[in-house]
């Protein structure tokens, strides 16, 4: 006669519980994007408000959304000093609560003057250089090799994610900044649940604490057999521990690369013209038309769009690889910037096409955005986390987001000047040149290391003992 072991629901309950932490913790690690997201589309309807019920200069609404750009690369400056001295996940925490004061009561004061809204502006992009440049590194430290390449695209999925959410509020609120930034910022109350993120394990292995090492592994992976991953993240903490960088590493052709590779990849996410036409995605419809839907109605269709491409990129990314991704990603990009380009040509040559094509400028605008998602948007940020050596992780990845930016905020000051003086059609034609020249670096010097340990990542980069030198 057979028995059966009774049923223990509570014992069921807790071990699904422990198979959803690795993904629970690269989630809540990545919600930095989504106030990210939230502050890159604030700037499409709060600009519009200001232009048309404010009366503000375009100097004003030009500082006011660029001004962004500059806290992010302040913020991400900031980061091999601050990350020194305190854990990431901490560091990820207690940058919400000045992000969430600043929405709340900077950024909703009733007076709207530029300077208030300029200070603002600047502490969330501090907030999201910090993000940024951290929330990378963090993942690539909590996550399984196996699914790494999936939960690091989880950063560009929730900046979308902030993007829908500030696209859907601008919708929905016919009212002043004020109200705007107020329904924006109560949002910001979402990172709360960071404060449960426990420090990495390598984290702990660094400062010589194995007990909470292995208590922090445990807690991110579905079992408990855990051994040959801490002696791997051992390993890797014995080859970085204590180490003096000097200019030699820099000789090393492998770790050139990979530097090569952040700082190549982060230039080429801020130059294709996406996070702009984000910024100004209000009037960019108003002005080159968005078919029978309003343009706001367009802008909630291309925040959803780029919502499920960046799920697609996130499950494929361990299938077919980055290299891939990036080089179809930044391909499709310069078709349809091309195809939008000779829109506007023919448009301008005969103002009747306006009425004949009028679907073409929100459909290639919306399939560039879909295209950017599907590899450059999420794996930009992908690679900060697992390209570089240990050694120079922190620094390199930090200049590569604040160089990326500042590219950014140069290009956004002078996008008005070049269309004036070269033509939408030119400016899109010449957008697309650099994606495709983007394309072939990306082929070229993209490393794929889906299915690595970051162990075995560091050993490939066969740092010598002369290299760096023992403190």
């Amino acid at each position: 006669m057979t028995t059966t072991a009774p049923r223990n629901d509570r014992w069921n309950f807790f071990v699904l519980v422990q198979k959803l932490n690795p993904y629970f913790g690269a989630f809540v690690a990545s919600l930095g994007g989504f106030a990210l997201g939230i502050s890159l589309a604030w700037n499409s309807k709060a600009s519009k408000m200001f232009r048309d019920h404010l009366d503000a200069t375009g100097t004003e609404i030009g500082l006011i959304g660029g001004i962004l750009n500059a806290g992010i690369c302040v913020g991400a400056i900031l980061v091999p000093f601050i990350a020194e001295r305190f854990s990431r996940a901490r560091i990820l925490f207690w940058t919400m609560p000045p992000l969430v004061i600043t929405w709340m009561y900077i950024m909703g004061n009733r007076s709207e003057q530029v300077v208030i809204l300029m200070t603002g502006r600047f502490i969330c992009g501090i907030c999201g250089g910090i993000y940024s440049v951290l929330t990378p590194i963090y993942v690539a430290e909590i996550t399984r090799k196996e699914v790494r390449g999936r939960h690091l695209a989880y950063f560009q999925v929730l900046i979308n994610c902030g993007i829908m959410y500030a696209f859907s509020v601008a919708h929905a609120i016919e009212e002043t900044v004020w109200w705007y930034s107020k329904v924006c910022g109560f949002a910001c109350f979402l990172l709360v649940p960071q404060v449960m993120l426990p420090n990495s394990p390598f984290h702990y292995l660094f400062r010589n604490d194995e007990t909470n090492a292995v208590v922090s592994l445990e807690w991110f992976r579905d079992t408990n057999d855990v051994q040959h991953e801490l002696n791997e993240l051992k390993q890797l903490v014995h080859t970085t521990r204590s180490r003096k960088i000097n200019m030699k590493l820099l000789k090393n052709r492998r770790v050139l690369r990979s530097i090569v590779t952040c700082i190549g990849v982060m230039l080429g996410q801020n130059l294709c013209g996406a996070n702009m036409m984000i910024f100004h995605a209000l009037t960019l419809f108003d002005i080159t038309g968005s078919g029978e839907l309003t343009g706001s109605e367009q802008t909630m269709v291309i925040g959803a769009v780029q919502i499920l491409v960046s799920f697609l990129a996130a499950s494929l990314v361990d299938v077919l690889g980055r290299r891939i991704l990036l080089t179809v990603s930044c391909l499709l990009m310069g078709v349809f910037l091309i195809l939008l380009g000779w829109f506007f040509s023919v448009r301008d040559a005969d103002p009747e096409y306006d009425d004949i094509y009028f679907w073409m400028s929100p459909t290639w605008i919306t399939l560039m955005f879909a295209s950017y998602n599907l590899g450059l948007g999420p794996i930009s940020w992908s690679i900060l986390g697992d390209t570089l050596p240990e050694e120079l992780k922190n620094l390199v990845a930090s200049a590569a987001v604040a160089l990326g930016w500042l590219v950014s905020l140069l290009a956004s000051l002078s996008f008005e000047e070049m269309v004036v003086m070269l033509g939408a059609t030119k400016v899109m034609w010449g957008s697309a040149a650099i994606c495709w020249l983007i394309a072939l670096f990306c082929a070229i010097v993209v490393k794929d290391n889906t299915g690595k340990s970051l162990l075995e990542i560091q050993k490939e980069f066969r740092i010598e003992a002369d290299t760096v030198v023992e403190t």
